[in-house]
């Protein structure tokens, strides 16, 4: 099972997220965080495998929001929804430790594919290195 929390802005952005997410099999969510205020405390006492985070009104406080999340929990994987995914904006958000973008568009089904393959990232660093460890 995927445990997994939302960060938004808004009940329209929040609402379509948890809908897409929600049916999606193995992945449960842990929680909903409002993203104008800092959430890395919210979700710390959930360790969540992956946060999937809304672009927002404005793209520089999620900007600020991943760069929060990355830094409290960096085993995290975090999937941004963007409405409008430029070049430029996407590689901040790449920097800032996301771990993936996806347009706000995406359905459920290439939700699906993306969440599962950065989630299938993770545990493949912790194989590697409880490899390294052994």
């Amino acid at each position: 099972m995927i445990s997994v929390a939302l960060v938004a802005d808004n009940g329209a952005a929040m609402e379509e997220m948890t809908r897409s997410v929600s049916s999606l099999a193995r992945v449960n969510i842990v929680r909903h965080c409002y993203g104008r205020a800092p959430v890395a405390r919210a979700l710390a006492r959930f360790a969540p495998d992956l946060v999937l985070v809304d672009e927002m009104h404005w793209p520089r406080l999620a900007l600020q929001r991943i760069e929060e999340i990355h830094s409290t929990l960096p085993e995290a994987r975090i999937v941004v929804r963007a409405e409008r995914p430029d070049a430029g904006w996407l590689a901040d958000a790449l920097r800032a430790g996301a771990s993936a973008v996806v347009p706000a568009t995406a359905g459920p089904d290439t939700l699906a594919v993306v969440l599962a393959e950065v989630v299938a990232q993770r545990w493949a660093g912790h194989a590697e290195s409880a490899a390294v460890a052994a």
